[in-house]
């Protein structure tokens, strides 16, 4: 059993996320391997605003629990963007599934409980693929709409092409 160790709040900011998404590009040219890249936006629903300020750090300390030592977390905009290195669409899919049913429950703050509804947009990049780091975004991005169209708590995955 794989022991999970949460990195509390952390996460990179953007400069640093493509830079660490660049080596990672540059890395799976030696080394073939698959990556997937999510684009996670979330809307957290509370009664109490000092739970709704606290949100994200409840979020972002919930997610780090769920996520490997070697996923790089960052934020996105009101998003959160997390870059899987060596993870193939079915890994992608069981990652997109175990935070949906995380993310199901309350999470209680010492000023009340919030929840989370989700959609995720999830694109994979094989070791074969020519994708830039800009053509990995913008699938990533359409993946996020088609989600969103879906509804809460929805993800849509976009293989490489």
């Amino acid at each position: 059993m794989r022991k999970v160790t949460s990195r509390g709040e952390d996460v990179y900011g953007s400069d640093v996320f493509q830079i660490l998404f660049n080596y990672e590009l540059t890395r799976i040219k030696r080394n073939p391997a698959p990556l997937a890249l999510l684009h996670i936006e979330m809307t957290p629903t509370t009664t109490n605003e000092e739970t709704l300020l606290a949100a994200p750090r409840v979020f972002m300390t919930a997610l780090n629990t769920h996520l490997r030592s070697v996923d790089v977390p960052s934020t996105a905009g009101r998003g959160f963007r997390i870059l899987l290195p060596s993870t193939d669409e079915p890994g992608a899919r069981t990652v997109c599934e175990r935070l949906l049913s995380v993310f199901r429950s309350k999470f209680d703050t010492t000023d009340g409980s919030v929840a989370f509804s989700l959609q995720i947009g999830v694109t994979i990049h094989s070791p074969n693929s020519s994708l830039s780091m800009d053509d990995i975004f913008q699938k990533t991005e359409e993946a996020l709409k088609q989600s969103r169209l879906k509804g809460p708590n929805t993800f849509v995955l976009i293989p490489n092409s």
